[in-house]
């Protein structure tokens, strides 16, 4: 039978929807452990006479040595997972900067409970190495060998005594816990054992492995903007980029404004940002290579050793790696600034409407592989001018300048304005707008000016949808009801998830690519990124059936998720928008919804039903519903990571019978997260 996976809205936490997917937890189960015992030998009986004890009984002595072993026996933790939920802890985390920076000042000592192999790859200088992990992962025993090596190090070190302890493992999870455990065990106070947040995926730490500190002046990195022997790196967002930088920088932010628009700088490893940041770093090594790399940062320079740290993973002589004194504060690289002279924005809308009514020129100089791969916009003008390795500095994006300079004079006439696609909206519209004021275009910024940058180039969904081709090959609310259930159909719901919750046609998956902010506006959005996953994720499945789209009110929700599913390689024949959305008649008097009064009426029916709890464990400890099973997704921090989304599955394949013919309601935090089961 197939089992079920219904969404359930709770008071306190929005549950889970659509299609059960792999992501995974560390599962907490109640621990029976066996208590600990106690012998104690008085000093009468360890001065008594010897006594002579008949065959076959047993003397006091041999009773007090089996009673020693006894004791060894009960003092190994035989489930060290559980133990760690038993102690109450929430691992008392210290951000890497503050544990390295208190370990310098030998207030705290620094345990690396990763591999030999992992430490001797990069280390914090100062730190004991003692494992907690081995080949085949984490210990789980205090009596395997690796955990007694390990108890055997801390137990009486005198470098830990009277010190804070800073446990750093691969990622501030499962390593931590058992060093925590195995730590308490050996006589450490739980207050003094903290666990490093994030662990060896944090940036500052990995910044600590390489043990570098090399810098240049402000003054230094002036001098250098014409040279080709130095590469300079900004790591701001792209909104201070874009207000001033230095000559040929190069935009790889690490800094990005979060949702509440507080500028954060990447943490981790595995931030959206150094993600995009290393991924280009690996795509184009001959921009590093033999060069010097200077890195401008924010005054605090955090960014600088987030990059550093990336760089370095990705193959770059740390050595080479050059932090700018003072970053964008010094005076002398503020004087040498510049901005977006010579530019005008204009939106990607704004565009689409002017190629229609075809009051502007629109030229496209994407390569001629990322115009085909995208499609292009109806009336525009293809003049690429970079290559098809998406660059602008080879021998055949040279030839590709020459071309546009003899070919853009006899297509365009000087007294219409003229607005550029690229790939982003800033490499290629920069040199597209420097060749232009070359042919005696008006590139000026003021009223007069006739040459735009358009806002996000091919980043932007509405104009990557304009560009695909699509009238969005509607169906009416009726069809889109009649189709509910149908093998072939799939309907994806990419309204915010409490919308969702509030009501969605049956079977629908929530895909939202829309927020409390509104709707995704480019690629680079999370929601967008989101969503690519999932349609990536389960492409083999959903390219088979024909795809309905449902959104508010069947406008740019769904030219958003179009224009993403173009990306992502589907057929856009296949792809369907409801007319109406959510507001259609016929598709308000389907919508259903699973109330949380429903859930509780039939918790008592354990034998036809399954509460799973993915928030994490602290949530879960704080109040769950009872009979309910925790099986977190989530970490502290409320974020999804990779170890625990393993645990998870590793507990439902072994306890697969008791998933089998019920129906399961998963609860999550308020964010929503999808599941395959």
């Amino acid at each position: 039978m197939k089992r079920k996976l219904l969404p359930v809205f709770l008071s306190f936490a929005l549950l889970a929807n659509g299609s059960l997917t792999a992501f995974a937890a560390d599962p907490v189960a109640d621990a029976v452990t066996e208590s600990d015992v106690q012998t104690t030998v008085s000093e009468d009986q360890e001065n008594q006479e010897e006594v002579t004890v008949p065959e076959g009984e047993t003397s006091e002595e041999e009773a007090s040595t089996e009673a020693d072993d006894s004791k060894e026996t009960s003092d190994v933790i035989t489930d060290i997972a559980g133990r760690y939920t038993e102690l109450g802890t929430d691992g008392n985390p210290i951000d890497g900067s503050k544990a390295i920076e208190n370990a310098k000042a030998g207030s705290g000592v620094i345990v690396d409970v990763r591999t030999p192999e992992n430490y001797n790859k990069g280390y914090i200088e100062g730190s004991i190495s003692a494992p907690v992990f081995t080949s085949d992962g984490v210990v789980k025993r205090s009596d395997e060998p690796t955990a007694v090596a390990f108890t055997k190090t801390v137990t009486g070190n005198s470098a830990l005594e009277g010190k804070e302890i800073y446990v750093l493992c691969n990622s501030g999870n499962a390593g931590a816990k058992a060093a925590t455990v195995l730590l308490n065990a050996a006589g450490y106070s739980l207050d003094n054992i903290h666990t490093i947040t994030y662990g060896a995926t944090g940036l500052e730490v990995r910044y600590a492995f390489l043990g570098t500190n090399n810098s240049v002046t402000g003054a230094e990195a002036v001098a250098a903007v014409d040279s080709n022997d130095v590469v300079i790196v900004d790591v701001r967002t792209k909104e201070d980029f874009a207000i001033g930088h230095l000559k040929k920088s190069l935009s790889l932010p690490v800094f990005y404004l979060n949702e509440e628009g507080k500028q954060v700088v990447a943490e981790t490893n595995q931030d959206p940002y150094a993600i995009t940041f290393a991924k280009y770093v690996q795509d184009n090594p001959s921009t590093f290579s033999g060069k010097k790399v200077y890195v401008l940062c924010n005054k605090d320079q955090r960014g600088a050793k987030a990059a550093t740290a990336l760089l370095a993973d990705k193959g770059v002589d740390p050595n080479t790696i050059y932090t700018i004194t003072g970053g964008a504060d010094d005076k002398t690289v503020q004087s040498a600034f510049v901005t977006v002279d010579g530019y005008k924005f204009v939106s990607g809308t704004d565009a689409i409407a002017a190629a229609k009514d075809g009051s502007a020129y629109i030229i496209d100089v994407r390569s001629s592989k990322a115009q085909t791969k995208t499609g292009t916009l109806k009336g525009s003008i293809s003049q690429s001018l970079f290559d098809d390795n998406n660059k602008l500095d080879t021998a055949e994006a040279e030839a590709l300048e020459i071309a546009f300079k003899e070919e853009i004079p006899s297509k365009t006439t000087k007294d219409k304005p003229i607005y550029i696609i690229c790939n982003s909206g800033a490499r290629g519209a920069q040199k597209a707008t420097k060749l232009l004021g070359e042919l005696g275009y008006n590139t000026s910024t003021k009223e007069d000016g006739k040459v735009y940058t358009i806002t996000n180039g091919a980043k932007g969904l509405e104009l990557l949808y304009a560009m695909s081709g699509t009238d969005g090959n509607a169906v009416d609310g009726k069809t889109a009801v009649a189709a509910v259930g149908k093998d072939d159909v799939v309907i994806l719901d990419v309204r915010a998830t409490g919308n969702y919750g509030s009501g969605h046609l049956k079977g629908s998956m929530s895909t939202p690519v829309f927020n409390a902010n509104g709707v995704a506006k480019t690629t680079d959005d999370q929601l967008s990124k989101d969503f690519t996953k999932y349609v990536t994720d389960n492409k083999a499945t959903l390219e088979k059936k024909e795809l309905y789209l449902l959104c508010n009110s069947g406008a740019s929700g769904a030219r958003a998720a179009t224009a993403l599913l173009k990306s992502a390689g589907y057929d856009l024949a296949k792809v369907h928008t409801i007319t109406g959305g959510a507001k259609d008649a016929d598709v308000k008097a389907a919508a259903i919804y699973v109330s949380d009064t429903h859930v509780i009426n039939k918790m008592a029916d354990t034998k036809n039903y399954l509460i799973l709890d993915v928030r994490s464990t602290a949530s879960y400890t704080k109040g769950h519903l009872k009979g309910s099973l925790s099986l977190p997704l989530f970490d502290k921090d409320n974020k999804l990571p990779d170890d625990l989304a393993k645990a998870f599955t590793e507990y439902v394949t072994a306890h697969k019978a008791d998933f089998e013919e019920k129906t399961i309601y998963v609860l999550c935090n308020s964010d929503g997260v999808k599941f395959f089961l």
